[in-house]
């Protein structure tokens, strides 16, 4: 641009008085166009509009993208975001020409048992039910093959309802579950409590459950149903020590008094006393919610609350905790007992399952233990390893299948949805690539799962191999589930580092599943997922001057690095690879801190379940199930899962850790 185009608005801005800056007046200037996109960029741009609901911006994008081979999603979004503007009221609601409707279906008709009509299906489904069409609902909901979202389920009870017609058994349990509702189940229950389907009774029992999973919206709106009024609720959510003295009604002190236990439960046995609203079969509850808490926290009070409140009502999410509380005493009696008030489907986990045998064999009841761990022993996973174990068998992995021909081969590399996920990975749209994967694996037998993984692992798409791999029933190939790659490299320094290879492959497999550029919420990278803090604490303590944060993505790097802080966890937490599984995972110093809680020494299992934190006690179960695996696949030799477990001593004091 020459100097007389910029200066002459400016003098000009000057002489007018006009109030504009140098910077203004450059961005109203003429500018170069921009580069054009690539179709696989523009593809990506279109489907963050898509995600923002931008239609111009998406619009813009998809004409870039022109005929891409994953254009069928462009037209699923651009749909998607037509019922999302009539939703919003941008778009003339349904009732003129009814166009929205028929490209929708057409759409669909248009692919057939495809992911992306099954995706356009369930929207379809939510805003049809929001226009009360129940008719065309229940037409689509009869072929909906995901079955996978519990808001399509409430809105299909409420057709039911509004419709006068029974509800299907697992509606109640698609409501008693505690956890928020969300709009569609909270309409549901308002539904239902509006033609009395949910009694006053039943009312009061679905505010306690939303009480035990914390879940504030469906507090209020059970709340608002049952007549309390809002000034109280919210007095009782936000200042519930004071609300329960003041409670005038046994739902506002049940609400005050559970609200109470969450934020302290010694404070909340100790005013329970003088709470005179409530009567006995709340206090039982509120008295559970304490314990259950009071686990979560790894208080020692927990089990003695937790004794006190075996005759309480409460959901499984409770008894989990009550029965953490005594496995952490060792409290076979009051474990057993507990167990036996979970529901049949919660008895029926393998986790319960082992652990109510393991009960009965402390109350000297051999027969009902042996029935118990003989329906789990022998599946592939760390609660069927341990029942396999009680009963004198330790971990093998079984005799791998026939290979797949090449005929099953080219099955699995025709599939088109194969294809759309590879593509989807290409293009780093992870999520959507497993959701267009998996969906492919839904009906396949044996045989043709472990063609897809050995198809996948061809392609060195390993997550999707050992995910595949694992589904099998009766047929299986360990060496899918379990791959071994870079094992030249891995064992070395796995060997230099002092660590047992198996453990440090059962790790990988539970972080990245063996991708490469693998990068967590929490910004952890690469096979081994290591956050950035972390990494650099690595690479000054290994004298790495020059280390970027892009070397993670390096298989030596994230090797070494790995391997490295493993190692100095280990050390760090007396060499128990339970303790430092938890410690890779939720950092040293949580472990440390548990162990301060326990009464005496804990049988290594015991520990991994009453790990606080979900996500790290799966985490610790599913590394050493994994590592007990590759040690019998890397050795040939039966393997002992109790054995790497161990046992974990108590301490008085937590003690200090110079690790991040």
């Amino acid at each position: 641009m020459s100097a007389a185009r910029v200066l002459l608005p400016l003098l000009l801005a000057a002489i007018l008085g006009l109030d504009a800056t140098a910077a203004q007046l450059q961005a109203r200037a003429p500018r170069a166009p921009e580069a054009p996109l690539s179709a696989d960029d523009a593809f990506v741009r279109a489907r963050q509009a898509a995600t923002r609901n931008e239609r111009a911006r998406f619009e813009l994008a998809a004409a870039q993208a022109g005929d891409h081979p994953l254009s069928r999603y462009l037209d699923y979004w651009r749909l998607r975001l037509r019922l999302a503007e009539r939703a919003d009221g941008r778009e003339a609601r349904e009732g003129s020409d009814g166009s929205a409707d028929r490209e929708v279906r057409s759409f669909i008709d248009a692919h057939p048992g495809s992911l992306v009509a099954d995706l356009l299906r369930r929207d379809w489904m939510l805003d049809l039910a929001r226009r009360s069409a129940w008719d065309d609902f229940d037409q689509q909901y009869a072929q909906w093959i995901l079955r996978d979202d519990n808001a399509v389920h409430c809105r299909s009870w409420q057709g039911a309802a509004v419709r006068g017609r029974s509800l299907p058994p697992e509606a109640a349990d698609g409501i008693f579950q505690p956890r928020e509702l969300g709009e569609a189940c909270g309409a549901l229950v308002e539904t239902l409590a509006r033609d009395g389907t949910l009694t006053p009774t039943e009312l009061r029992r679905l505010l306690r459950v939303a009480l035990e999973g914390n879940a504030t919206g469906s507090i209020r709106r059970v709340a608002a149903l049952i007549g309390l009024p809002d000034r109280e609720v919210d007095a009782a959510l936000l200042r519930p020590a004071a609300a329960l003295d003041a409670a005038s009604s046994p739902e506002i002190a049940v609400i005050a008094a559970a609200r109470l236990a969450r934020k302290d439960p010694e404070e909340a046995i100790a005013a329970l006393p003088g709470a005179r609203s409530l009567g006995e079969a709340d206090r039982s509850f509120v008295v559970a919610q304490a314990a259950a808490q009071a686990m979560r926290r790894m208080s020692p009070r927990a089990l003695e609350w937790t004794r006190q409140s075996l005759d309480a009502q409460v959901s499984d999410e409770t008894l989990e905790w009550l029965a953490r509380a005594a496995l952490r005493d060792s409290d076979w009696r009051t474990l057993h007992a507990v167990i036996e008030k979970m529901s049949l489907s919660s008895r029926r986990e393998p986790a319960w399952v082992y652990w109510h045998a393991r009960a009965h064999q402390a109350l000297g009841r051999p027969e009902q233990a042996e029935a118990a761990l003989r329906s789990i022993a022998g599946q592939f996973h760390f609660y069927g390893q341990l029942a396999a174990e009680e009963l004198g068998v330790l971990t093998t992995t079984p005799a791998p299948a026939a290979p797949p021909t090449d005929r099953e081969l080219a099955e699995a590399a025709r599939n088109p949805g194969f294809a759309s996920a590879l593509k989807f990975y290409e293009l780093g749209l992870r999520f959507e690539g497993n959701r267009e994967w998996n969906f492919q694996l839904r009906s396949m037998n044996d045989r043709q799962l472990l063609a897809a993984a050995q198809w996948a692992c061809s392609r060195s798409v390993l997550d999707r191999c050992v995910n595949t791999a694992d589904r099998t029933r009766n047929e299986h190939d360990f060496r899918l589930r379990f791959v071994t790659p870079f094992i030249d490299r891995l064992e070395p320094v796995a060997r230099e580092r002092g660590l047992d290879p198996a453990w440090v492959y059962g790790l990988i497999r539970q972080e990245s599943r063996f991708i490469m550029d693998a990068r967590s919420s929490a910004s952890a990278q690469g096979l081994m997922q290591i956050i950035p803090s972390t990494a650099r604490w690595i690479a000054r303590k290994l004298g790495i001057r020059d280390f970027r944060l892009e070397d993670l993505h390096r298989l030596e790097t994230n090797l070494n690095f790995g391997t490295f802080y493993l190692k100095n966890v280990l050390d760090d937490l007396d060499g128990s690879p339970v303790l430092a599984s938890a410690g890779y995972n939720a950092g040293p110093g949580r472990p440390r801190n548990w162990r301060t809680t326990l009464p005496a020494t804990l049988e290594g299992a015991a520990f991994a379940e009453i790990i606080p934190f979900t996500e790290t006690r799966n985490y610790v179960k599913n590394v050493l199930s994994n590592a007990t695996f590759y040690a019998a696949l890397l050795s040939g030799e039966p393997q002992s899962l109790k054995r790497r477990l161990g046992s974990i001593a108590p301490t008085s004091t937590p003690g200090r850790t110079d690790l991040p």
